[in-house]
């Protein structure tokens, strides 16, 4: 626009002949030159006014008329010897003038005035006329030329206008945005720009985490606000203004004042750089999140995780995770010793399997398959030979399926447990000892029972027999009870051994089924349905079971009562079940009734004797058949033990 301006003050003040400016709708005389005013007798005084009162003698003429028609229309015009009544001196003169008039537009093309050349033939000869015509035309020439230039200024000038406005427009919308995206964000933010720094934006979660007020920042430097931490982070910023590279900072431990406390927090934070078009930082955006609390959890885990590993090492316990898929053998550095690795030396699924004794290692992969499938808990006892000492060491195992950084695995803990092995060896060997020592005077004690009773029956003395009878009876008792803890202790000193052989379990049950109507006469057994079912087992210990089923459905019911034996085949499983009418047995006792020296408490209970072994023992010697045992029960009507055996398929009995 200036350069516009200087071009017509250019061109008025070098025109010879009076040229002047009339601008806006009223036609206002914003420049004249001093031609101009000589021909109008005028000063100065009368730019700022309206053309009709500057110039009242030319309202009724044709002049105003030609100069508000190029207004209106914006189209050049030119009046030839127009004869224009002037006032010289007080006295009217006629006055011959040449008029060219040019409308005047801004950058954006519209009309703001019109450009007025004039000159005054009036008294010159013809010649003149005419060298003031060629000047005249001369002078229009360049006039045409100045103003298709002014109309080229002004074409570019109202493109660049446009062009400024899109880009104002585009620059206010990318603010409104930054402003939402800050005042929306889920995390605390903050734009600070300018020398010194100022929060120009800032929502509330930073506020808070900072614990200072908006006005606070409003009308303070930032540094001033935080002046706590300007020491340290203050070269940061300017750093990153220097160099144009984002800083990043997690769970960063910093003092603030908040609320004009004092306190220790933890932030994630970031000094982000917002470059202009020169690639050059113009402000920051600074990002934080306090971390506080995950910080304190996670010191509090580890802390909770050491005093868990302390405690597990003094105990003498190992942890361990097994992964289903990929069988990833994850163990704690106390584990290792077990397997008689050195702590920082690594472990396999393989490794460790091998190390485990070979009379135990197909069940204990039998019983982590079960746990991987059916997701049952994992609690066995085992031993393990140590990988480099080979050293033998008992270890309990006891883990269920977790979901771990989500994936399902097998967790745990092993728990040594050699010393409580040796113990009970050594308490199963005097049991064993004692048993056997207690077994020579009861037989000889037997046998003089015997010898008395039938010398005493030919003597008919009844009192004598009856005593003799209850003697040889405790006698019976007690020889079953010491056979028990030595099975017990041969049992679980390994010294109890399985004599696999092929056999029909409906002929051991037949062979029971006599023995049992010879000595049983307080309850009626029935043995039905007794089916043929081959069997690779322990002939004596399968019989010792069934015996000891059927004894306890004796001693656990009442006299006159019905006890059923079956004997079928279920699938590819022999059925044993052994159900009685007796006392039955609660759901809490029922889960541990097969486990060694358990006894069912109650009132009832006082008058029956035993040690709970029985039943541990069968338990024992089913497993070791790889059978299973259970018992389903419904507590005041009755009980019924049953265990399976896998059956042998002809084809097989023929190979």
């Amino acid at each position: 626009m200036k350069s516009a301006e200087s071009l017509y003050e250019r061109i008025v003040e070098a025109s010879p002949y009076p040229v002047y400016l009339c601008s806006g709708e009223d036609l206002v005389i914003t420049v004249a030159n001093n031609a101009a005013l000589k021909v109008w007798g005028k000063d100065k005084s009368i730019l700022g006014m309206r053309f009709l009162h500057a110039l009242p003698e030319h309202t009724e003429q044709s002049l105003i008329t030609l100069i508000q028609e190029v207004y209106d229309s914006g189209k050049a015009d030119q009046s030839i010897k127009n004869s224009v009544e002037l006032l010289f001196n007080d006295e009217k003169k006629i006055v011959i003038y040449n008029y060219n008039f040019q409308a005047m537009r801004n950058e954006l093309g519209s009309i703001t005035g019109v450009l007025c050349f004039a000159t005054d033939v009036t008294n010159d000869e013809l010649l003149e006329v005419n060298a003031s015509n060629e000047k005249l035309v001369s002078s229009n020439e360049e006039l045409a030329v100045a103003n298709e230039e002014l109309i080229d200024i002004q074409e570019r000038m109202r493109e660049q206008a446009i062009e400024k406005q899109v880009a104002l427009d585009r620059l206010k919308a990318q603010e409104g945005n930054i402003k939402n995206m800050v005042n929306q964000a889920p995390v605390g933010m903050c734009i600070v720009q300018g020398d010194p720094l100022y929060a120009v934006e800032v929502n509330d979660i930073f506020l808070n985490l900072i614990g200072k007020t908006r006005e606070e920042l409003s009308v303070n430097p930032f540094w001033t606000v935080n002046a706590e931490i300007a020491v340290h982070y203050e070269p940061i910023i300017n750093n990153v203004f220097a160099t144009g590279t984002s800083f990043h900072a997690d769970e960063h431990e910093m003092m603030l004042i908040r609320s004009g406390k004092e306190e220790i927090v933890n932030v994630d934070f970031v000094y982000e750089p917002m470059l202009d078009e020169q690639n050059k930082a113009y402000a920051i955006m600074i990002v934080g999140i306090d971390v506080t609390d995950k910080v304190v959890a996670r010191k509090k885990l580890q802390r909770a995780e050491e005093s868990l590993r302390l405690a597990m090492e003094a105990a003498g316990l190992g942890s361990f995770s097994i992964n289903p898929a990929t069988k990833e053998f994850k163990v704690s550095p106390s584990m290792k010793t077990f397997f008689g690795v050195d702590s920082n030396e690594s472990i396999s699924f393989e490794t460790a399997i091998n190390q485990i004794h070979e009379d135990y290692r197909s069940m204990v992969v039998k019983n982590l398959e079960a746990v991987f499938t059916n997701n049952t808990k994992f609690d066995m006892e085992y031993p393990i030979l140590g990988y480099s000492d080979g050293q033998t060491r008992w270890v309990r195992a006891v883990g269920r399926m977790q979901n771990v950084d989500g994936t399902e695995a097998l967790t745990g803990v092993l728990n040594d447990i050699t010393e409580k092995r040796k113990d009970e060896e050594r308490k199963n060997d005097f049991i064993g000892m004692v048993s056997h020592e207690l077994k020579t005077p009861l037989t000889s004690m037997r046998g003089y029972v015997q010898m008395l009773l039938l010398k005493m029956r030919k003597q008919d003395d009844e009192f004598v027999v009856s005593s003799l009878e209850k003697t040889n009876t405790q006698i019976g008792k007690m020889t079953t009870m010491i056979n028990g803890f030595l099975n017990v202790s041969r049992l679980e000193s390994g010294k109890i051994h399985i004599d696999h052989k092929l056999f029909d379990l409906a002929q051991l049950v037949k062979e029971t089924e006599e023995e049992s109507l010879n000595t049983i006469s307080s309850h009626k057994i029935i043995f039905a349905p007794v089916e043929t079912t081959m069997v690779n087992a322990d002939r004596d210990k399968i019989g010792q079971v069934i015996n000891n089923l059927i004894s306890n459905a004796v001693k656990y019911s009442v006299a006159g009562t019905t006890i059923y034996v079956a004997c079928v085949t279920v699938g590819t499983r022999a059925l044993i079940s052994v159900r009685d009418e007796g006392m039955g047995i609660k759901p809490q006792d029922a889960s541990k009734i097969f486990e060694r020296y358990y006894r069912v408490e109650g009132t009832q209970m006082f008058s029956i004797s035993g040690f709970g072994i029985g039943l541990y023992l069968c338990a024992e010697i089913i497993h070791r058949h790889e059978g299973e045992i259970w018992v389903d029960s419904d507590f005041g009507r009755g009980s019924t033990f049953s265990f399976s055996l896998p059956v042998v398929s002809p084809e097989t009995d023929q190979a």
